[in-house]
């Protein structure tokens, strides 16, 4: 019968939204979970299902658990994106003389379907969903694109033979051809608890009693790649191979074996491969060898327990190792090294792997968990409480103390409990449920502490476990007897410790023994600390094993409610009761000594009646004895051998209507299920074994008047947790202890006082004196090296700042000496930007760029890291004061991120009210004397005005105006009206020669004797000149008007008034001040109402919260809102290079014009693993360095690619051409910084897109692609809530890569897919937001696209711009509103680009490679392109803003016209 995976489907209501980034797990004594945010104070139950939890194991999205009927499930929360996995299979056919192109092949060729290189065949009817927590979306559809472009109707691709290089086109010499099908599946189990298949078909015959997952940092395997370790109850040691982001409960089960005498009992996995196991004597054992190539490991080695301890579980880390014992003391594993030496290598020392010695910590714990970066949180042993280890640090791994974390409970949409809580003095009992909805019946659970339960068991009862015609308290062990003497004695007063060889019990019972002790720490164990139980075993010849009851298959089985006795013996599902596992010999000798927690009442008498043996065999008086416990609508089916308990059937016809029929196939049961609606799937996925259903023990009312084991139900206790996935730093601990100092009653006392003292002393007398101090000024000095003619020369820094005319002035002096003593000063209101960045070899540098220089900075080297950001600190806190910029940025801003990972960010609305204000103050009168040259103080560059305000002479011939250079050798302007002609001539005189006139009527606005005005405006490309307050004429520029100094007015005029205004236009874009922003992200996309995401390096989407601070920008307490905790991952990679020698083969002695050994990606430049260095003092190595695999081209089994020569195209495969070969060596470092921006749900995003515009409804459009691919959109953004509300799936037929929305009124969507053609999204407007479908254009010839940028045109305009894979800028030509998809592409220029961005005004931004100017190469320059016009549209050249070393832009919304 084929395996039916079960999967409690559920409705999670803001599960995914509100699913933090980082979460601690934890289970309560109910065998609930509950979740608690890193930024919340409040825990969070998950809802309820009908499942009660042993122990869970969680990981960055993962969370994996071991159910009360010992089944592991996993629950994958978070993921807002659909996990979806396109099948591929490739139809393969020859061709032959006599039938053409068959089906037929040579008995050496590959399959007619296979896979894409051959090795595997891959028939479509052979393949099959996993599990049936995936769905299929479609039937197999042809795949109609090759590299970029499309393919025929059929698309076939050709090639000689199998396997070479194919193309599109057929030629005469083309023998064999292929297409390729596809067909996606996705995962439909996503927030939800899912089942995962067992070792054997029936659960029961190897039940699982410990589950832990890790992995992710494992050198060499990739990030999605996890580990999941799990015990089961025979002590074997299983491994589920094939887990990962796209196969979240992997593929199959792997045993691990183990020595005869080290059975194992639990297991911890650590995030970097370390894998550490507790055994049946306490000791501890660890796995070694495990890699990349050997995933499971290669040997064991044993680690002695602690002295005179034995322990019961242990928490691996990524540098620690901590254990509880069985007595509940705490160790912690010293000598442990990383898995990574000095030099990024993997650490092969034993020692680093298993440590020296144990040392004993303070406290008493239950269990521990150790989190990611080794904080470590525990559950106390007396009070059941949680504790955090404070101090935990790199430089102290063991911490400090611990710290009581206590927090309430978020109310719950969960059902409630099956049972509450007894009052205290009441009589506790144990009843039965049943919900008619889900056709289940659950016990009444009061959770606690299960040993205390025990031991109460024991003590206060007499059980006897019937096993055929004998039971336990029959047997003839001396042990046993002991134990019972021991317990009478107990029972008197008298304490004594049962101690009991574990060699005496056979393997069988230890099985049971373990279930029984699994079920001491768990809420769906049986035995609860108000019940007394009877329990019902079976026994056969070779032992102790678990109670089990027979269940009718919950397939078609019609005999649920049938009294046939034919179809009864057709049902032989067995099923395990989870309500009792059973009681050993071991389990009743395991009792406890403390039992400080419990209260009884002595004056109770404790009694308890147990059917005899001949009695519980006799099947009719068993069924009257459960009938008279059980609920009215469960029955009994007679059809369990002899001896063997009765199973018990629940009447819910809908239960067994929504499963899956097993005498189906895979694929009929697939279908059926895909079929189903909501409802049914949260059944078909539900496993026929549950702890709340079918239940065998025999519950009977029992009088324990008094008996108060728990509190009320309401105080939880907590029997499980796990931080696997919860980030946790010491100098920024989560929220979880707010009500800190701010909280305290003599704070709030202080602050009212000061604040009663402000209203009586300085309120009521503000204003009505002048301030005792005008000016405030302060002087930051210090130390540094200035770069002077390529020279670092010591020099001294005084950063002072003063109040001058009602406003602040900042200025940086320089001291310094060059062969003379000098001083250099830079006001800040000329600095454009302020870099902070190492070069090699670690030397901290700031970088100043100023608008006379804006490529090439001014540069100062710190002697230590901390100095150069406390002096970014500083003069970032001038430039601010002297621009008189407060707040956070505009919706208006232009984002940009350096390759550091740094982001700034220039506000065009601030820059428009400093013009307006430089307008007003601008504003000049000149003294006018015909026939002087005037000068003009700023020039008369882009953005000057000038006003002539006359009147001619009555007998006024003609006039001119002049706008010249100094010493009026040139004339870029001139202005000659001939009035008795009626006509103007203009003009321009350069090296003394005038150029071809320009004639334009006067009219009748210019005549003798009349006043007039004439305004000269200076634009980028032309002189605007208006007459009259009317446009007159517009004048070319014919030589650069940056040269013009002054203006001349001579003739016949009578001038009245002239003005000049030097602040009018748009600031150059080298003015442009770039400001810092805290945080680390590797891009950044703005839009609408100031609505901007992020995307870090580690895939991770963040969104813009207003604030400024954090990370390397320090700012008060009160700017401290809005900033929130950032995490990011950067890998660092070097190249290994080799050349094929006939003797040696291949070696890394090459050819004295080869590149280096070990280099970059280019070979420019040297670059070896042991010179590496961390981006900053911030940064922590989280890996060692290990071969990448995922490298751009593919690459063989070593990670080698190979050419022909240094450099040429790299491919996987060595051909016999192939001379030199290369590959990438990666290690990875992480970062915990802060900046204002707030992490979104657990989502892995590439690329995001904001739109410029706003939807019909008010909202902001937001479109991604997932890490997987995946197009999203994003709903319910607005300028008030940026984070929006949930995503929806935007079908494509293959991955994406990028996508852009613009266009006018943002109603354009295009994205390029993997293979790198472009898409555009169809029947897409501002009520429809989201478009119906794709349509395809096909890249440009030479190169596959990389990314596309969608700007504004005009009304109903649309500009695409795009970038392929060499860097190369095109423009598609000819987007009309009837013809959206354009005519062909255009390339703009020869310079490569990194990123593009377009605004919905038409702007296109790009970062070029690099830009060659006058003092050398420039790398990562932002530009903005200028003369796009519809004669030119790839426009005529770039305008510069100031910085070097950028990576990403960003300009959407520009100022409102």
């Amino acid at each position: 019968m084929a395996y039916r995976l079960s999967a409690v489907r559920a409705s999670l209501p803001g599960l995914s939204s509100n699913m933090p980034a980082s979460s601690l797990f934890a289970v309560s004594n109910l065998g609930r979970v509950f979740s608690l945010a890193t930024d919340k104070n409040v825990w969070s139950e998950l809802p309820y299902l009908g499942v009660e939890f042993k122990r869970i194991s969680s990981h960055e999205m993962t969370l994996w658990a071991l159910g009360g009927d010992h089944q592991v499930y996993v629950f994958i929360f978070g993921a807002s994106v659909p996990i979806r996995v396109c099948e591929e299979t490739y139809e393969n056919q020859r061709w032959s003389p006599v039938q053409g192109w068959s089906n037929t092949l040579l008995p050496t060729d590959r399959a007619q379907w296979s896979s894409a290189d051959g090795l595997e065949e891959r028939s479509p009817t052979r393949i099959h969903l996993p599990t049936l927590a995936w769905m299929w979306e479609g039937s197999w559809t042809l795949h109609d694109t090759f590299m970029g472009h499309a393919l025929d109707k059929e698309a076939w691709t050709y090639a000689v033979d199998f396997p070479r290089t194919y193309s599109a086109e057929q030629r005469w010499n083309s023998c064999v051809r292929r297409r390729k099908w596809v067909r996606y599946r996705r995962y439909v189990a996503l927030d939800t608890w899912s089942a995962v298949p067992p070792v054997h078909k029936d659960h029961t015959q190897e039940p699982f009693i410990d589950i832990a997952v890790g992995g992710g940092e494992v050198p060499g395997e990739d990030a999605d790649a996890l580990m999941v370790w799990g015990v089961t109850a025979l002590a074997r040691v299983m491994v589920r191979e094939g887990v990962r982001g796209n196969c979240p409960e992997g593929h199959k089960w792997i045993h691990v074996e183990t020595a005869p005498e080290q059975e194992v009992t639990s297991v911890s996995v650590g995030r970097s491969g370390r894998v550490w196991a507790v055994t049946w004597d306490g000791a501890v054992i660890v796995r070694t060898g495990i890699s990349r190539e050997h995933p499971t490991g290669t040997s064991w080695v044993h680690v002695e327990p602690p002295n005179g301890s034995k322990l019961a579980c242990i928490s691996v880390g990524v540098r620690v190792v901590w254990a509880v014992a069985r007595d509940h003391s705490i160790w912690f594993r010293r000598g442990l090294g990383t898995m990574v030496d000095s030099n990024g290598e993997t650490n092969s020392d034993l020692n680093s792997e298993v440590g020296i010695s144990w040392l004993h910590m303070v406290g008493r714990l239950n269990s521990l968990s150790v989190g990611p970066n080794d904080q470590v949180i525990g559950i106390g042993a007396d009070d059941y409480s949680l504790y955090v280890r404070t101090g935990v640090s790199v430089l102290e791994p063991s911490g400090k103390t611990w710290r009581l974390l206590s927090l309430p409970m978020q109310p719950s949409d969960s059902p409630p409990s099956p049972s509450p809580s007894p009052r205290p003095g009441s009589r506790a009992s144990w009843s039965s449920g049943f919900d008619s909805k889900s056709g289940e019946m659950s016990l009444s659970e009061a959770g606690g502490c299960m040993e205390h339960a025990m031991e109460t068991l024991f003590k206060n009862s007499s059980i006897n476990v019937q096993s055929g015609q004998e039971s336990l308290c029959q047997k003839e062990d001396k042990s046993v007897k002991d134990c019972v003497d021991q317990r009478s004695l107990a029972e008197s007063g008298v304490e004594r410790k049962c101690d009991v060889e574990r060699e005496e019990i056979g393997n069988e019972s230890k099985m049971d023994y373990l279930n029984a002790s699994d079920m001491v720490q768990s809420s769906s164990s049986s035995i609860v600390s108000e019940t007394i139980v009877d329990f019902v075993s079976q026994v056969d010849d070779t032992g102790w094993e678990n109670s089990y009851i027979q269940e009718q298959d919950r397939g078609d089985c019609s005999c649920k409610n049938s009294g046939s006795e034919k179809s009864k013996e057709n049902c032989n599902c067995v099923r395990q009761s989870n309500e009792c596992q059973g009681v050993t010999k071991e389990g009743v000798l395991d009792v406890r000594e403390s039992i400080a927690s419990l209260h009884f009442d002595s004056s109770e008498k404790v009694s308890q009646e147990v059917p005899s043996s001949s009695y519980v065999n006799d099947r009719t008086k068993v069924g009257e004895v459960m009938s008279e416990t059980l609920p009215l609508n469960c029955s009994f089916s007679d059809t369990s051998p002899s001896g063997a308990i009765p199973s018990v059937t629940l009447e819910s016809p809908s239960i067994h209507e929504s499963l899956c029929n097993p005498n189906m196939s895979d694929v009929e049961n697939a279908s059926r299920c895909n079929s189903s609606d909501d409802q049914s799937l949260a059944l078909r996925l539900r496993h026929p074994s549950n702890s709340s259903s079918g239940s065998m023990v025999v519950m009977r009312e029992d009088s324990l008047a008094g008996c108060a084991l728990l509190p009320l139900q309401e105080d939880h206790l907590w029997v499980w947790v796990t931080a696997g996935g919860c980030w946790i730093t010491p100098n920024n601990m989560p929220k979880w202890y707010s009500t800190g100092s701010e909280e305290q009653p003599w704070r709030k006392q202080i602050l009212e006082l000061l604040h009663t003292r402000h209203n009586t002393e300085t309120a009521p007398f503000k204003g009505q004196y002048e301030e005792a101090v005008e000016g405030v000024g302060w002087v930051v000095s210090g130390q540094c090296r200035w770069l002077v003619s390529s020279h670092w020369t010591p020099a001294s820094l005084a950063l002072s700042m003063s109040s001058q005319q009602d406003r602040n002035r900042a200025k940086l002096c320089i001291d310094y000496t060059l062969r003379r003593h000098s001083k250099m000063e830079i006001s800040l209101s000329d600095v454009s930007a302020c870099l902070l960045t190492l070069e090699p070899p670690y030397r901290p540098i700031l970088a100043l760029y100023t608008p006379i220089d804006p490529l090439y900075p001014h540069s100062l080297l710190f002697d230590a890291e901390t100095d150069a950001e406390d002096w970014l600190n500083h003069i970032t806190s001038g430039c601010l004061v002297e621009r008189g910029i407060t707040g956070g940025p505009s919706p208006y801003a232009v984002w940009a991120v350096t390759s550091r990972g740094h982001i700034y960010v220039h506000d065009r609305a601030v820059t428009e009210q400093g013009l307006r204000a430089e307008y007003v103050s601008a504003h000049a009168e000149l003294k006018v004397e015909l026939g002087v040259p005037l000068r003009l103080s700023r020039g008369f560059r882009p953005g000057c005005f000038l006003s002539l305000k006359a009147k001619t002479s009555p007998k006024a011939n003609r006039f001119y105006i002049n706008l010249q250079t100094e010493g009026s050798s040139d004339i870029a302007l001139h202005i000659n009206p001939r009035i008795h002609d009626g006509k103007a001539v203009l003009n321009t005189k350069e090296s003394g020669g005038w150029g071809q006139e320009k004639k334009q009527p006067l009219g009748d606005s210019l005549l003798p004797g009349m006043v007039f005005e004439i305004a000269i405006v200076c634009d980028d490309d032309d002189f605007k000149i208006s007459l009259n307050d009317k446009l007159w004429c517009n004048f070319e520029h014919r030589m650069t008007p940056y040269t013009i100094t002054h203006v001349t007015i001579v003739g016949d005029v009578i001038p009245e008034s002239l003005t000049y205004n030097y602040g009018a236009g748009e600031r150059w874009l080298s003015e442009w001040y770039w400001r810092g922003i805290g945080g680390h992200v590797g891009r950044v996309e703005g839009g609408m109402v100031g609505v901007t995401w992020a995307i870090s390096n580690d895939l991770h989407a963040y969104t813009f919260t207003g604030a400024t601070h954090g990370g390397l920008y320090k700012g008060t307490h009160t700017s401290e809102e809005g900033v929130h905790t950032m995490s990011d991952i950067r890998r660092m990679y070097v190249w290994e290079n080799q050349r094929w020698n006939p003797l040696t083969g291949f070696t890394h002695r090459g050819l004295p014009t080869d590149r280096y050994t070990w280099s970059d990606q280019s070979g420019r430049q040297q670059r070896t693993k042991e010179a590496m260095r961390l981006p900053s003092r911030h940064w922590t190595w989280t890996s060692a360095w290990t071969v990448d695999y995922h490298t751009s081209g593919g690459v063989d089994k070593d990670g080698w690619q190979y050419a022909t020569d240094f450099p040429m195209t790299y491919h996987a495969h060595r051909y016999v051409t192939d001379l030199v070969r290369r590959r990438r060596w990666v290690r990875k470092c992480r970062l915990i910084t802060s900046g204002p921006w707030k992490h979104m749900d657990k989502v892995a995003l590439v690329h995001v897109s904001v739109s410029p515009f706003a939807n019909a409804d008010g909202t902001v459009a937001v479109w991604a692609v997932s890490a997987t691919g995946e197009v999203v959109y994003r709903h319910g953004v607005t300028g008030a809530n940026p984070r929006g509300q949930n995503w929806e799936l935007v079908s494509a037929e293959c991955p994406f890569v990028s996508v852009c929305v613009g266009g006018w009124q943002g109603t354009s969507v295009w994205g390029v897919s993997k293979d790198g053609r472009a898409h555009l999204r169809v029947c897409l407007n501002q009520k429809n937001p989201k478009g119906t479908h794709w349509l395809n254009v096909d890249a440009p010839p030479d190169a596959p696209l990389q990314e596309v940028a969608v700007g504004g045109g005009g009304p109903e305009g649309v500009t695409v711009w795009g970038v392929d894979s060499r860097g190369i800028l095109y423009r598609r030509l000819n987007t009309q509103p009837l013809f959206p998809e354009g005519t062909a592409w255009l390339q703009v220029c020869p310079e490569e680009v990194r990123s593009i961005s377009a605004s919905g005004q038409g702007e296109l931004w790009a970062v070029l490679s690099s830009v060659t100017l006058g003092k050398g190469e420039v790398r990562g320059v932002i530009g903005r392109r200028e003369g796009v016009t519809n004669e030119t549209p790839g426009g005529t050249g770039w305008n510069y803003a100031a910085g070097s070393g950028w990576s990403q832009v960003c300009a959407r919304v520009g100022l409102p016209l």
